[in-house]
């Protein structure tokens, strides 16, 4: 919500990549959750295997719904931006929002990392041998994504001030459309190894 007011009150475009893939992170978290709460239900008649495979199928569809909507929008937004280019506006206030953003970013990112790492361990491999693997999809998501957020952070921060200064809005539509593909090359990782899985 923040980056959205952000958004309106600079009209960056990769401001708007960042409201896009906050967003789509939270619908994906509601996803997870959703998904991780009913692969606890215990199996009966109609599922004699249990739900266990839930875990799977959510993190398919948010994967899936992050490069739909996430990567779709952003880049159809910096596409835009280089046909109607819009001046940024109060850059020293949106650069506040994506500091905020930034340290909420690298707290959950922080976390996530510290629970893939221990997973990892626990099954006695490297960090990234347990990520690419999926043994646990949903925390694969949040911490790719959280891996995403930053980064795109950073992105949309950077090119913004680029632009600022120099008067050329290339770089902030360049910055929605690296934000797009960063969040598609996620979500593709996330579907490749929901399949594999």
């Amino acid at each position: 919500m923040v980056k959205l007011v952000g958004w309106i009150y600079s009209g960056s475009s990769s401001l708007f990549a960042e409201a896009v893939h906050s967003l789509a992170d939270t619908i994906n978290q509601l996803i997870l959750a959703f998904g991780l709460h009913q692969s606890l239900k215990r199996p009966n008649n109609e599922h004699p295997y249990g739900y266990s495979n839930m875990t799977y199928i959510t993190s398919l569809i948010s994967g899936v719904g992050i490069f739909c909507f996430g990567t779709g929008l952003s880049w159809y937004h910096g596409i835009t931006g280089l046909y109607d280019p819009q001046p940024i506006q109060s850059l020293p206030w949106a650069l506040i929002l994506l500091l905020g953003s930034a340290f909420s970013e690298s707290g959950t990112l922080a976390m996530a990392y510290m629970d893939t790492k221990q997973n990892a361990q626990k099954l006695g491999l490297g960090f990234w041998d347990y990520v690419v693997q999926g043994y646990k999809p949903s925390v694969n998501v949040v911490l790719l994504e959280d891996i995403a957020a930053v980064l795109g952070v950073g992105i949309a921060g950077a090119c913004m001030c680029i632009t600022y200064y120099t008067g050329n809005h290339v770089a902030d539509c360049v910055g929605s459309l690296l934000i797009g593909g960063l969040m598609g090359g996620v979500a593709s990782f996330i579907i490749y190894t929901n399949t594999v899985a």
